[in-house]
């Protein structure tokens, strides 16, 4: 009977760790399963947040990117304006300095050339860098060629200016090579940058 009792007793005990072992085992895939299953949420999460933070990055580099591009852009637009200023006023330099280089006579035929449609009394007035260039001979041939001009000389010169002018009490042409030059370089500055540079004249970076 004893031994019955046990073997009944044993059996038992073998169901009970049947039934633990197997409810340990659900329980175990149901909790392993809920872990899988939050960590697979979690990992979904984080990279989503990861996804905004890469987003976020993006565009702030972006940005900083197109700051910094817009800034080199406007400076090296500013470097190109002020190169075109620049060589636009070293060609007109060299324009005044071959004017001022000018020979004797090709000094009195321009003078010649600028009175031979005038006529009346007139007063010359020649730039201190020209003086000498024009002798009384000349002034003379150029009121004989003329008829009804008269031309007086100044004896003073204008200061620091090439050329010469002419005035009376009306009237005054201005024909200083310096003053001419300017006139033209304002007319046509636009122009000969255009010239110069072609087509990368008026480009821009973009």
């Amino acid at each position: 009977m004893a031994f019955s009792m046990r073997s009944g007793t044993q059996a038992i005990i073998n169901k009970i760790n049947e039934d633990a072992l197997r409810h340990g085992g659900e329980r175990y895939s149901q909790v392993a399963s809920a872990i899988d299953s939050e960590v697979d949420g979690e990992i979904a999460l984080y990279r989503e947040e990861l996804d905004k933070q890469r987003e976020v990055l993006r565009k702030h580099n972006e940005h900083e990117y197109a700051r910094r591009l817009e800034y080199q852009r406007s400076r090296l637009n500013r470097e190109l304006l002020l190169y075109q200023h620049e060589l636009t006023d070293e060609i007109f330099d060299i324009a005044v300095e071959k004017l001022r280089d000018v020979t004797n006579d090709e000094f009195t035929l321009m003078f010649k050339s600028a009175v031979k449609w005038l006529t009346g009394s007139y007063t010359l007035h020649l730039g201190e860098l020209s003086k000498g260039k024009l002798s009384d001979q000349a002034i003379e041939e150029a009121m004989g060629e003329t008829e009804g001009l008269f031309i007086t000389l100044d004896p003073a010169t204008i200061p620091g200016k090439s050329g010469f002018k002419l005035r009376n009490e009306n009237v005054e042409y201005n024909h200083i090579f310096e003053d001419v030059i300017e006139d033209v370089k304002k007319d046509n500055a636009a122009a000969i940058i255009k010239e110069v540079f072609g087509n990368s004249a008026d480009w821009r970076l973009v």
